[in-house]
């Protein structure tokens, strides 16, 4: 995989939450824009597509962090403080000045770790979690056991 091929988006990545699924893939959307960039390209498309991954990430989070919430997500401060490294980490490449083709480089890393890794081994026990809390409310669920 080369610093200039795109993040593919995959059916896998899923959670089966549709607004967290649909903020993901426009974050997947948001970084392979970089990789159309040419290199000589001027600071301010780099720039505006960093910033806009910045904050589209922030919003992300946040939403992701409401949704934890109202489910009653046990590990909700750990995965709230991994969403906070992540934005330590795309704050310093985005105040790092650096060559178009090591922003890509990096960005690649970040991209891998935040929409690949993060959803596949943290966003993924949101979806576990859920899914085991519904199939108890089905067990305890005694709404349609007559009274004697």
């Amino acid at each position: 995989m080369s610093i200039n091929e795109k993040i593919a988006w995959d059916d896998k990545y899923k959670l089966g939450i549709d607004s967290i699924d649909v903020q993901h893939k426009k974050l997947f959307e948001i970084v392979n824009r970089l990789y159309d960039l040419k290199e000589d390209s001027n600071k301010e498309e780099l720039r505006t597509i960093l910033y806009e991954f910045s904050d589209y990430m922030g919003l992300h989070f946040r939403d992701e962090e409401e949704y934890m919430l109202s489910i009653k997500f046990p590990d909700l401060e750990n995965h709230k403080q991994l969403h906070q490294d992540i934005i330590d980490t795309l704050t310093k490449i985005i105040t790092t000045p650096a060559k178009l083709s090591i922003i890509k480089t990096k960005m690649r890393v970040i991209a891998k770790r935040v929409l690949i890794d993060h959803i596949m081994h943290e966003d993924t026990k949101i979806k576990l979690y859920q899914i085991k809390n519904k199939d108890d409310e089905k067990i305890f669920d005694l709404s349609n056991i007559e009274a004697y």
